[in-house]
């Protein structure tokens, strides 16, 4: 019998290191070489310098990478990635072997909330210098994703007027109940004091809950995360979350800007993420993509001041129940240099508002109360049909006549902006977010896109792709640090001499050094 294959005695000592235990093709050596490359002191990070005095800090280069690693794996918790220090081999590798407790971990990521964010930037910046992104196409989408905050810890004036009625009632019932006990009707025992302390230290609570929102002119409050809002879900019900915007380009799919927003709408939200866009790759002209939800005259005016050509859906008109087809708005046709509408049967319809109003009321009375079609064109009450007009209305011709000509190019924006959602939610465990306020989410966000654009990159370029264009910004950081007159004259040598004694000398022999 051929029996079962045996193992290493688990006592045996193996002279082993663990750089022999990481695969040559390993997503932690990308990590570990992109953190390496950085510059964290002209990011901002704290404590980039080691102290002179006092107790030696754990690395920032070191803790960076493990929270990359930790959010491009799913692994968030500043406990669990305590727990990785001390069992994953590729977490001990990329630590050197160091092991800082969870409040460690973080403190370092509360310290460092917006440099942590600039990781995200610096890597969109790698990408663009090599040729990943095309900054031709842009794609912009929404997604709800769940703050740490629970349902229950959310508050209207509805829901705080009901739950001070209700405390108002027990409060009645507890000293109606003691009022019995005393006079002896009653076997029961009688409520306790402590009982009508919490009941009354509850409705202080919410009393203090209201009178915010009444300081403060919002219409709900969140008890543990107060930038987190109550939001719509795709499961048909409503979550307390944060609504995440990201732009992706369309050339690899990799997400080149984000944002989080407290408005659970995406109005608005295109004119900003255009804006972040240009500003981050320093372009001057693209196309961006955006659904329905997008779909707003203020914001597509202020696109195309940005000089960016928006493809962007309409949203479903709202029409009459039971209008015929050929009555509909649509059939309604403007003739702009007189500035009438003609109706389906030819009628015209003209306005007493002026040009400047926002909403603009067309009609034709006389015309309406003789024609033999006006039971089918006029629904209601009403005694003449009314089509009114928006002062965007020329924008949003412009844009529906776009969509229509560019159908093709608009299909293609699921697959660019869509599927990275998909991929945060579904395989880096990104459903919720572990951090509180809207500017802590931003790290969290930043991290997680950061994770998911590493994917992206290691897929297109490859694992020896990715580490020679990693070692080459090395290079070329190492030349332009040299370069600087400073340093050029505590060397005392040419800089061309002192490039060419690291790239050929130095540097190979060090990472000889570091693999024996």
């Amino acid at each position: 019998m051929a029996g079962y294959k045996i193992g290493e005695d688990r006592e045996q000592i193996v002279m082993q290191s663990l750089e022999d235990m990481i695969p040559p093709a390993c997503m932690a050596r990308v990590i570990d070489r992109f953190i390496e490359v950085l510059d964290l002191q002209k990011l901002g990070f704290a404590r980039s310098q080691p102290a002179e005095t006092g107790r030696p800090a754990y690395p920032p280069k070191a803790l960076c990478k493990l929270y990359v690693y930790g959010y491009e794996n799913g692994i968030r918790s500043s406990r669990k990635l305590e727990r990785e220090t001390q069992r994953n081999i590729e977490v001990m590798w990329l630590m050197d072997s160091l092991r800082p407790d969870y409040k460690t971990i973080s403190e370092f990521r509360r310290e460092n909330v917006r440099p942590l964010q600039k990781l995200f930037r610096e890597f969109v910046q790698l990408c663009k210098s090599w040729e990943l992104i095309g900054g031709e196409l842009i794609a912009v989408d929404g997604s709800k994703i769940k703050a740490s905050n629970n349902k229950k810890m959310n508050f209207s004036r509805k829901k705080l007027e009901a739950r001070l009625a209700h405390l108002d009632e027990q409060i009645k019932k507890y000293f109606a109940d003691m009022e019995t006990a005393d006079k002896g009707e009653s076997t029961e025992t009688s409520p306790g004091t402590a009982e009508l302390q919490k009941l009354l230290e509850l409705k202080e609570q919410y009393e203090n809950y209201k009178k915010q929102l009444d300081e403060t002119g919002e219409n709900e409050l969140s008890a543990v995360d107060p930038d987190a809002r109550l939001m719509g879900n795709n499961r048909g019900g409503v979550d307390v979350a944060y609504n995440v915007q990201s732009a992706a380009d369309g050339k690899h799919d990799i997400i080149v800007a984000y944002d989080v927003e407290t408005n659970p709408s995406d109005h608005h939200q295109l004119g900003k993420m255009v804006k972040q866009v240009k500003r981050i790759l320093k372009l001057r002209r693209f196309t961006v993509l955006a659904d329905k939800g997008y779909y707003n005259g203020e914001d597509l005016q202020r696109v195309k001041k940005y000089k960016v050509t928006a493809i962007v859906a309409r949203q479903k008109p709202t029409e009459i129940k039971g209008l015929p087809e050929q009555f509909r708005s649509e059939k309604f046709t403007y003739h702009e240099p007189t500035d009438i509408y003609i109706c389906p049967m030819g009628h015209v319809l003209s306005t007493p508002n002026k040009k400047e109003a926002k909403r603009r009321n067309y009609f034709n009375k006389a015309a309406c109360a003789s024609c033999p079609h006006k039971d089918s064109c006029i629904s209601g009450n009403a005694k003449h049909r009314t089509v009114t007009r928006s002062q965007y209305s020329k924008i949003y011709n412009e844009t529906d006549k776009r969509l229509a000509e560019n159908m093709e190019l608009y299909k293609r924006r699921q697959q660019i902006v869509e599927h990275p959602f998909g991929t945060v939610k579904h395989t880096m465990n990104g459903r919720h977010f572990l951090v509180r306020t809207r500017r802590k989410v931003r790290t969290e966000v930043a991290l997680l896109f950061l994770g998911y654009n590493l994917k992206r990159a290691v897929n297109v370029l490859g694992f020896a792709g990715i580490m020679e264009r990693l070692d080459a910004f090395e290079r070329s950081f190492l030349s332009r640090l040299i370069q600087h007159r400073h340093f050029s004259k505590f060397c005392g040598c040419s800089c061309a001499a002192f490039v060419t004694l690291w790239v050929l000398f130095l540097s190979p022999l060090m990472i000889m050094n570091l693999q024996i």
